[in-house]
């Protein structure tokens, strides 16, 4: 995520002397979702929501306390008011003393920095962390009941998020904002503005309008874009490594993941710690961007002992079964066709489900690949994988290398780094990580995984561009062209969400924009109406 803030520090400094008022907090009474036998305890949850990976992305005391950019003269709505988060898909948790006590919502947390590199240092104290589950929970509603998918696809929109917190820096310039604002933050102004100012002379690169980005919107993100520019081209102010994020992906699942021979859409990553490395600092994990990144001393700061409890946790999750007491128990005769169905239009692909491992085993999962011709689904998330140059040389490295083979290199040195400290260490990262070595590929190829719990998971296609699986098994043409995306309630009949319309705070999802296309898949394409329904039901009971 990008915070390009533009705010003069002399202005800043001439109005910081002015203190106002600080608005009432908003506060909403979270839902209650019925949570789903998955595996986890509630004590396992409620930790996933909040543990901290050291990702930093935001100072906190200014998140708590900007106010929504855009409003109606006279309205200072607070861009971390519950109803605005939940707007952008954030789910809602109660505070708690022990682990919530600002009532965030899943995924975000306060976490202490004091760090003296690249963005952290221009605020010593308390940042906004982003963690796992705010990409990775999801949640359904059907007919006012909410429905908990621990590891599903959450509905976040961080893009959203971003602009608001981008828009809110840059209206610090009028002077009655920014008296609200000090107010709210109670520190000296001095610390406040020289911060602001810090911000304000961060590297940044302006947009190219020859190549546009790609709006994410609701429940996606260039992952891989954004974590590399936030990686190896902002902090060591090196243009050739910066790109505009034209490659948005659907959050994916979580659940079996730990066991798969390679993750990622295109198969990219065999290792699980340096998969969960690379993400962790990716989300703007503290680094020092020098030298040290491509050797054997790297100074960071992510917290590798919740990396590692994030990682075996999520061996024991299950995939959500389908709740037939709030959506009705699918037709079990129905189902019965729709296994032949699925053997004859599906399994070549997709296993219907894995065997169940014990907890924590090692049993793999060979997930199977299909290259970009044969499966048509849209290239962009795999091509910009396997085609995207680095550049090294400002901190000591080869001018040109494969950005996952860079990948490689520092997510290896903070692993080496972690398990030659102790012998614990060495055990505890041989379990994680069952014999896969740290290994990453550029593959023109997306994978096909087990799609036991498939029905959480809506919209489809790596990239999201399928509302529904009824739609999935339509012909690319029949497909819809643009939907609402953002909508929580559930068509428990087509499986996906109520997309044809739009709903307050929707984004509109345009299949003819670079990187959405929702063509490919063609899959099931030719079944007849009643062969096509049989399979979704028989894929109701994965």
């Amino acid at each position: 995520m990008k915070f390009d803030v533009r705010v003069p520090l002399i202005a800043i400094a001439a109005l910081l002397a002015v203190f106002l008022f600080a608005a009432a907090e908003d506060k909403t009474t979270p839902d209650n979702p019925v949570h789903l036998q998955q595996g986890w305890s509630a004590d396992t949850a409620d930790r996933f929501h909040f543990v901290s990976q050291g990702t930093a992305i935001f100072p906190y005391e200014w998140f708590l306390a900007l106010e929504q950019p855009g409003q109606p003269s006279g309205q200072t709505a607070l861009i971390s008011a519950p109803e605005n988060l939940q707007r952008l898909g954030f789910l809602a948790e109660p505070a708690r003393a022990t682990d919530n006590p600002d009532g965030l919502p899943a995924g975000l947390y306060k976490t202490p920095v004091d760090f003296p590199d690249g963005k952290h240092k221009c605020w010593k104290g308390n940042w906004l962390g982003l963690g796992c589950a705010g990409c990775h929970t999801g949640q359904v509603s059907y007919r006012g009941q909410q429905i908990r998918i621990e590891g599903g696809p959450s509905h976040i929109d961080i893009g959203g998020l971003t602009t608001q917190l981008f828009g809110a820096l840059k209206a610090l310039s009028d002077q009655q904002v920014l008296g609200r604002f000090m107010a709210r933050v109670k520190l000296p102004p001095p610390v406040v503005g020289a911060g602001l100012g810090c911000f304000a002379a961060l590297p940044s690169f302006p947009p190219d309008p020859q190549n546009p980005e790609t709006p994410a919107g609701a429940g996606r993100l260039d992952a891989h874009g954004e974590g590399l520019n936030q990686l190896l081209a902002y902090p060591i102010n090196e243009a050739r490594n910066y790109a505009p994020r034209t490659a948005p992906v659907r959050y994916p699942p979580l659940w079996d993941t730990p066991r798969f021979s390679w993750v990622l859409y295109n198969g990219s990553i065999r290792q699980p710690f340096t998969r969960n490395l690379i993400e962790a600092l990716g989300v703007q994990a503290p680094m020092k961007h020098d030298a040290t990144m491509i050797t054997a001393d790297v100074t960071h700061a992510v917290q590798m002992e919740n990396v590692v409890w994030g990682q075996r946790a999520l061996m024991d999750l299950r995939s959500p079964r389908w709740p037939d007491k709030i959506f009705g128990a699918p037709d079990l005769k129905l189902a019965a066709l729709g296994q032949g169905v699925y053997a004859k239009a599906c399994a070549n692909c997709h296993d219907p489900a894995p065997a169940v491992a014990a907890p924590g085993a090692c049993d793999e999962i060979q997930v199977r690949m299909s290259d970009l011709k044969d499966i048509g689904t849209d290239p962009a998330q795999a091509t910009t994988f396997a085609n995207r140059r680095i550049a090294l040389s400002k901190i000591g490295g080869p001018d040109d290398i494969a950005n996952y083979d860079a990948a490689k290199i520092v997510t290896g040195n903070v692993a080496d780094q972690w398990i030659a400290k102790s012998r614990d260490n060495a055990a505890t990262a041989a379990a994680i990580n069952c014999g896969r070595p740290n290994e990453y590929r550029g593959l023109l190829q997306y994978r096909a995984r087990p799609l036991n719990g498939i029905w959480a998971t809506a919209p489809y296609l790596h990239n999201g561009s399928v509302p529904s699986l009824h739609d999935l098994l339509l012909p690319p043409e029949q497909r819809p062209k643009t939907f609402f995306v953002g909508n929580w309630e559930f068509d428990p009949v087509n499986v996906g969400y109520a997309m044809a319309s739009e709903t307050p705070g929707a984004f509109k999802f345009d299949t003819t924009v670079r990187g959405n296309s929702n063509a490919g898949h063609i899959y099931g394409t030719d079944l007849t109406e009643d062969d096509r329904k049989a399979l979704i039901e028989y894929l109701k009971t994965l």
